[in-house]
């Protein structure tokens, strides 16, 4: 493995498609999606993933040596060093867009939620380390990706008066709004695999707290809370009925809440991590062309998703979707016992690549 693809795994570049597909579909929905902003947009939502993603592995180092000694593995194969320059270099590219994009399309509201993102991402794990304060993370986490469906909604905007507003609140803002309590609610399922090493340096997730002193019913509450508001937005007429099918996901997000309360061993926790992520992608699929039902949307979708496919199987430090977590996840929704040989995860992968290496 060269060093290069040391740095793509170690970094998480699958990542970019959580922050495109938000921003594609806000300028498809608005009749904007020239070629133009499309490539800049997946130049600068891939710069933006990097430079946040390598950042967090520098502010997280030590932490990462007990939770992921996979990921961590992966920077001492690169090189800390390698690391730092690609954190300089993901967030100059970011920096270097924000002034194309501000010449190109001058608006304060645009530069504000600019400096917004890049806030949130240097910050988030890095420079005032805001992902340390419990409650503070998982609001600062939704908007770090949420965020992205509003600079495309903004940038799509030719000038802004009464009718423009209105319109944007009665649909635009709901859209915004169940993406946010969607990641508000189950965005703290990054932490399921984090717990040794977090505890180590003191902290303690407020979402996991929060699970394991309600179970169930808290894990279903969570999951249901997207459909509870796409239900009540298109029996408020804020959606047009075609929204009713964003409630075909529901079984999924019922096997994800059962998961979730469920996962105790490493092997678990990790599934149901990846199990989150990939429901996240499959959440967005289902909801962007319910949002903007235009053929532009398609060629997007299709990249985003095979984007996402060959990053997840070829380019992640987790390895990818394995058989084994698919069945760990499967014997979780049926609450039978873990089967042997599950997905290793933080100590027990480094106990069996200590195995293997001798």
């Amino acid at each position: 493995m060269t060093r290069t693809g040391a740095i793509l795994r170690a970094t998480s570049v699958r990542f970019t498609t959580l922050y495109f597909l938000p921003y594609y579909t806000a300028l498809v929905a608005e009749g904007r999606a020239r070629w133009q902003w499309v490539a800049l947009g997946a130049v600068y939502w891939c710069a933006h993933g990097l430079g946040t993603e390598s950042l967090n592995r520098l502010a997280d180092r030590a932490e990462d040596e007990i939770n992921r000694p996979e990921r961590t593995a992966l920077c001492h194969r690169a090189g800390f060093p390698l690391l730092r320059r690609a954190a300089l270099v993901g967030w100059g590219t970011v920096l270097a867009l924000d002034v194309v994009l501000l010449v190109a399309h001058p608006d304060r509201w645009l530069a504000l939620f600019l400096f917004l993102a890049g806030f949130s991402g240097v910050n988030y794990s890095y420079g005032l380390r805001l992902s340390r304060n419990r409650w503070l993370a998982p609001l600062l986490l939704t908007f770090h990706f949420g965020g992205t469906f509003v600079i495309g909604t903004v940038l799509a905007q030719d000038h802004w008066d009464a009718e423009v507003l209105r319109d944007l609140a009665g649909y635009g803002l709901p859209f915004f709004a169940v993406g946010m309590v969607t990641l508000l609610a189950l965005g703290g399922a990054k932490d399921l695999t984090d717990l040794a090493g977090d505890a180590s340096i003191g902290y303690h997730s407020a979402w996991i707290d929060l699970l394991r002193r309600h179970g169930a019913w808290l894990a279903a509450a969570m999951v249901g809370s997207t459909y509870v508001l796409v239900a009540v937005f298109v029996l408020a007429g804020a959606f047009p009925p075609r929204f009713w099918l964003w409630l075909l996901l529901i079984p999924v997000a019922a096997a994800l809440g059962r998961c979730l309360w469920r996962a105790a061993t490493p092997g678990q926790r990790h599934a149901t991590r990846e199990f989150f992520y990939q429901y996240w992608v499959l959440s967005l699929l289902v909801a962007a062309p319910l949002y903007a039902p235009r053929w532009e949307l398609v060629p997007g979708l299709v990249a985003s998703f095979a984007f996402w496919a060959v990053t997840t199987q070829r380019l992640h430090w987790s390895g990818g979707v394995r058989r084994e977590t698919v069945r760990t996840a499967a014997a979780l929704v049926r609450g039978s016992p873990p089967r042997p040989g599950g997905p290793p995860a933080g100590a027990e992968y480094a106990q069996e690549r200590e195995e293997r290496t001798g």
